[in-house]
């Protein structure tokens, strides 16, 4: 055999054995559940991480930030505090709520609002009793308003009980292992009026919150597209007009934030969940940060923003 044929035919060798190396370690890490990665480790995902990293101190009770590559279903953790303490989370869970309708009700189905989910804590949203809306119109007046009476709505078309039950069957099924619903809202239950002491409360965890989103960013586009938006002009079925507002200021301050859902209660204080594009090239993936029990969720999550922007390449 000449030279340069076993030179070629060598080189054929050496390709070969690189590539099923590749496919192994990625049959390894892109199974059916998520595999996280640390940002330190030397991996080919974006991102990777300076080799000098400003300290990060976010004024929150806990944060996670993950950046998520959907196609090849591995994460990488950014920073975190306490992503594993259970803390109560507002109007964080209307994402579930949006879930637990979305696989439970068509969208031009219609629903009457009554008089016990008009009498729900807070008036965002403008509902009227009595009035007819379609569960679409209703999704838009629960999350970008961050609507109480939307939700309770949304859950008694099914029967509340029954709706609560499919909201913690749901966090079961997605391993949301430290999460518990008590309501479709988000709000605090005390034990009596003078609202001093809390009965109960939604509870999760950021990693829990954080697997409830790549649920939604991988089955329901519908909910980034509403929660995308920073207004929003609605009529109802019965002819009553809805100006909404975002509850969420960001959007209208920085393109890189695509959507999220802002909550706050006495007992859970401001929490936010962020969805930001993916400062690298590829439009593989997401960045998701999770901030709870914040006294100023805005600042706090600008600040995250911007170190994540300072301290990884992208």
């Amino acid at each position: 055999m000449k030279k340069e044929n076993l030179f070629f035919l060598l080189a054929l060798v050496l390709i070969f054995l690189f590539c099923f190396l590749l496919n192994s370690r990625s049959a390894n890490i892109s199974g059916s559940s998520f595999s996280f990665l640390k940002a330190s480790e030397v991996d080919l995902l974006y991102p990777l991480s300076k080799e000098k990293i400003n300290d990060l101190f976010v004024n929150s009770n806990s944060f996670l930030s993950v950046f998520v590559n959907l196609e090849e279903g591995r994460e990488v953790v950014l920073s975190e505090k306490k992503g594993n303490e259970v803390i109560p989370i507002a109007s964080l869970s209307k994402l579930m709520t949006a879930v637990i309708a979305l696989e439970n009700y068509n969208l031009d189905d219609e629903v009457k609002i009554s008089e016990s989910a008009i009498n729900t804590y807070s008036t965002l949203g403008g509902l009227k009793r009595g009035e007819v809306i379609s569960v679409e119109d209703l999704l838009y007046v629960t999350l970008i308003e961050s609507s109480n009476d939307g939700a309770e709505a949304l859950a008694e078309k099914m029967g509340r009980v029954e709706f609560m039950v499919e909201m913690n069957k749901k966090a079961d099924e997605l391993d949301m292992k430290n999460t518990h619903f008590v309501n479709p809202s988000g709000l605090d239950i005390f034990t009596d009026s003078s609202e001093k002491e809390v009965d109960e409360t939604n509870v999760s965890t950021p990693y829990d919150l954080e697997k409830l989103v790549v649920y939604i960013l991988k089955n329901y586009p519908l909910i980034p597209q509403i929660l995308s938006c920073p207004d929003k002009q609605i009529r109802s079925s019965s002819g009553v007009l809805h100006n909404l507002k975002n509850t969420n200021i960001l959007l209208k301050e920085n393109s890189s934030y695509l959507w999220g859902k802002t909550g706050y209660t006495k007992e859970a204080n401001g929490c936010i969940i962020l969805i930001l594009k993916n400062y690298s090239s590829s439009d593989n993936g997401y960045i998701i940060n999770v901030i709870t029990g914040a006294d100023d969720r805005f600042k706090e999550a600008r600040k995250l923003n911007a170190w994540l922007q300072d301290s990884f390449f992208w």
